[in-house]
């Protein structure tokens, strides 16, 4: 009777170390998915960043400062309005984005030696009246550069 008693805690016991070793095995595997998932997670993360940061880059005054030939102190950039954004309130979905506009302020001398100014991108010229104190250039040259935004619906 002792030794039944005995066989039978032998038995619970190994039963208990199998199934200890069955939930040891589910845990690790449900650690590797949760690293394998955070690993995923944090790139999807860098990518955003990435491509966020790469944008600002790209449209930065600096960048329309080479691209125009002028000064960044030239170039004048409005601030990105937020009211289309999905996390302003209300959130969700507006239904709209804002587009870059870039318009420049040109400025040269006519045939004539008078001061010339456009405000189209070159597509129109008007005689203008400079300070005493500015030389207006003999040729076509990017005096200001304007980034605004279009709103856009959706």
């Amino acid at each position: 009777m002792v030794d039944d008693a005995l066989e039978n805690i032998e038995q619970s016991v190994q039963d208990i170390e199998q199934a200890v070793q069955g939930i040891q095995q589910s845990v690790q595997k449900v650690e590797a998915a949760i690293k394998d998932n955070w690993k995923s997670m944090w790139m999807l993360l860098v990518c955003i960043l990435i491509w966020y940061v790469a944008v600002d880059l790209w449209h930065a005054k600096w960048r329309y400062a080479l691209a125009y030939d002028t000064d960044s102190a030239n170039v004048i950039v409005d601030k990105t309005p937020h009211d289309c954004a999905f996390l302003a309130a209300p959130l969700g979905t507006k239904y709209c984005h804002y587009d870059r506009e870039v318009s420049t302020v040109r400025w040269a001398t006519s045939t004539s030696g008078n001061p010339i100014v456009s405000y189209d991108d070159g597509k129109s010229w008007t005689p203008f009246t400079p300070d005493s104190s500015v030389t207006v250039p003999k040729t076509d040259t990017v005096q200001k550069v304007y980034v605004s935004w279009k709103k856009i619906d959706d």
